[in-house]
């Protein structure tokens, strides 16, 4: 029986530069009228990030938050990345917001529960 040895010289392998798992969703968050600040879907490497930020004792839930949000931040173009002296600026009402926002970035919240 005849067989035929098909083989590849390394040069002849097509290197993979990578995959593309296209864009993050980027959500608008309109803090007071006009002032919209962007939240993107968090990458792998943003996620690893939040969770160091979230389990560390050493910081309290608020400034948890404010850093999530500083993480998440998406600045449009030639905008500087939102601060955490800047963060600390926003009030109650924006932090809701902002946190509602993040809950449907990453997938959590009451409609999770809903449908179980």
């Amino acid at each position: 029986m005849a067989t035929s040895k098909m083989s590849r010289t390394v040069g002849e392998l097509e290197p993979v530069s990578g995959y593309d798992f296209g864009e993050p969703d980027v959500i608008p968050v309109e803090l007071n009228k006009g002032k919209i600040l962007y939240l993107k879907e968090p990458s792998a490497e943003d996620l690893i990030e939040i969770n160091a930020v979230s389990t560390d004792s050493k910081i309290n839930e608020i400034e948890a938050t404010l850093r999530t949000i500083c993480i998440l931040h998406s600045p449009e173009e030639g905008m500087p990345r939102l601060s955490m002296k800047d963060a600390k600026k926003l009030t109650a009402r924006q932090l809701k917001k902002l946190g509602e926002a993040i809950n449907e970035l990453l997938g959590t919240g009451e409609d999770l529960d809903e449908e179980e």
